[in-house]
Formats: structure tokens, sequence, C-alpha cells
């Protein structure tokens, strides 16, 4: 049985749910065995988990970057022995 059959599912396990959904990329079911609650709850914990990351976060480190970023990331990416590359995972994408 689990512990939202009752009514009460704590906001540790609330946020247990979203942080390991999000670090190891496990599935919801993994969250139902390990912190006892239900897919439902799970998912949803982590939408909203990752709203309030984004609603409070974002203004500072999810912004484009200025003119002034931009020039010190080529930089970089010169020295790195990579010039011209900016922002690419899979060194696919040039500028």
């Amino acid at each position: 049985m689990l512990l939202e059959d009752w009514g009460y599912v704590s906001s540790f396990q609330k946020i247990s749910a979203a942080l390991r959904i999000l670090a190891y990329g496990i599935t919801v079911d993994l969250t139902d065995e390990y912190l006892r609650i239900g897919k439902r709850t799970a998912i949803q914990s982590m939408k909203f988990f990752v709203k309030a990351i984004v609603q409070i976060f974002s203004n500072q480190y999810l912004r484009k970057p200025t003119d002034e970023d931009l020039a010190r990331l080529l930089v970089k990416a010169e020295q790195r022995g990579t010039p011209g590359m900016l922002g690419s995972i899979d060194c696919m994408h040039w500028i």
C-alpha cells in the first residue's frame, strides 16, 4: 500500500522523486518502488520542481549570452583547439 493511498505524501518524498528522475534518468516506476509514491505523483512533483527551478534561476542562468559572453566563449574555444565552436555538445555545429 502506498502512502498516498492514505492521502499523505511528504515534501521529502516528492523532492526526492523529482531529483532521482532528473539526476539518474530513472523511470517513475522506480520511484514507486523506492519512495513508495505513485507514478502520477512522481511526474507531477518533477514537473513542479522543474518549473520552480526555471522560474527562480532563469533570469540569471538561462539567459541568452551577451556579446561579452560570446567573445569570452570563443576565446576559450580557440584556446582548446576548436576555433569558432560555440555551444555544441557533439562538435557538429559551428558558427
